[in-house]
């Protein structure tokens, strides 16, 4: 494929040439919405990024395959999202989108919502969630707009496709008394430090994985949670929490400050008995030999670990929604809740945990009813 750059009706077009499927030379306009007054280095970066993106089609034209087109759409997708997203993208499309439709060799310009909205029933059927499938339709969507803004098809068919209605998961939580049952069934274990940071912070498994020594401030008893790390189909580090409000500074508890201190004795004792075996790095929860935990291993250890002393079963993320239900029952006011969690914005927490500050209200209602009665 060949390209090159026109100018029409005071406009760079970007002009690429192909064969198609039957060998015939053809020749495809697309508008780059950049007028021709010194623009022509950024139009000429288009034209570059238009040939990465359909160099190896035979045929950009309508007799594309569906599955063909969205696995070139990955490629290129690659170069523009960050690690996590890709990741993300990757797996939805290699290992459910392309199959499927490779199965039912459907063509580009021929995909219709009814098709998509079968793909949809077919997932939900093998069982995936609704908020699964929403992620594919979020894929979906994104690749056949882009073809749309390229002119390869007139319209998105996936803006037609009904999707279905997401179950809001209801949070659960231990109570004072079972969390206390957690924190001694979890004594000696290798996730031992991974439990009592989520309960004494609310930390998300992302940031407690990525909690590092350099961190913690002993002296000034201050922990910053400002790292993360995240796993997909591979493991990703991140020098940054999920927002900006989730980067945040708590004072360093002595319940939690006297277990650290432990902890680093004990990490320090180990690297000395592994020797050249042990893997030296700055993360707070880390296997006995060092290794950082994979992130689903964490879930999968606090699972067994529930299951093995008989506690009710709830995810590691939600010892997050303990520490807060626990703040709530002692009073703690909804925005310093917010802020301890690291949510983005006070309606996020009020929308989580705004049903448990019941016992607060009827404290409310009984003081109107104590000054009513005065």
């Amino acid at each position: 494929m060949t390209g090159s750059l026109q100018i029409k009706n005071g406009k760079y077009y970007a002009v690429l040439n192909f064969k198609s499927s039957d060998n015939k030379r053809k020749q495809k306009w697309i508008n780059t919405n950049l007028t021709i007054g010194g623009n022509k280095r950024k139009a000429e970066t288009v034209l570059h990024k238009l040939l990465a993106k359909y160099e190896g089609f035979s045929n950009i034209q309508s007799d594309i395959l569906f599955c063909d087109y969205i696995l070139k759409w990955l490629e290129y997708s690659k170069n523009h999202l960050e690690n996590t997203t890709f990741e993300g993208y990757k797996n939805s499309v290699e290992n459910h989108i392309y199959p499927y439709f490779l199965s039912k060799k459907i063509k580009l310009c021929d995909i219709d919502a009814r098709q998509i909205s079968e793909y949809y029933r077919y997932k939900i059927s093998q069982g995936l969630s609704s908020s699964t499938i929403r992620r594919h339709h979020a894929n979906i969507r994104k690749c056949l707009q882009d073809a749309m803004i390229d002119d390869i098809i007139p319209t998105n068919p996936a803006d037609k496709v009904r999707l279905p209605k997401t179950v809001k998961y209801a949070a659960k939580f231990y109570d004072t008394s079972q969390i206390k049952a957690l924190l001694d069934c979890a004594v000696g274990t290798d996730i031992e430090p991974i439990v009592i940071l989520s309960v004494c912070y609310g930390l998300r498994r992302s940031e407690v994985l990525g909690l590092k020594w350099s961190a913690i401030d002993f002296v000034e008893n201050k922990i910053q949670i400002d790292y993360t790390i995240t796993r997909i189909n591979t493991q990703c580090e991140k020098p940054r929490t999920k927002n900006l409000s989730s980067n945040r500074t708590l004072p360093l508890i002595p319940y939690a400050k006297n277990y650290l201190k432990h902890l680093k004795d004990i990490q320090s004792a180990n690297a000395k008995l592994f020797g050249n075996c042990y893997t030296p790095n700055d993360f707070v929860c880390k296997k006995i030999d060092g290794k950082p935990f994979r992130t689903d291993e964490v879930s999968h250890k606090f699972s067994r670990l529930l299951k093995k002393n008989g506690l009710p079963h709830i995810r590691l993320h939600d010892l997050r929604h303990s520490c807060a239900s626990m703040l709530i029952a002692e009073g703690v006011d909804i925005k310093v809740i917010q802020e301890w969690l690291g949510h983005s914005s006070i309606a996020t927490t009020g929308n989580i945990y705004g049903h448990l500050q019941f016992k607060q209200k009827v404290s409310t209602g009984n003081v109107i009813e104590n000054l009513l009665r005065s």
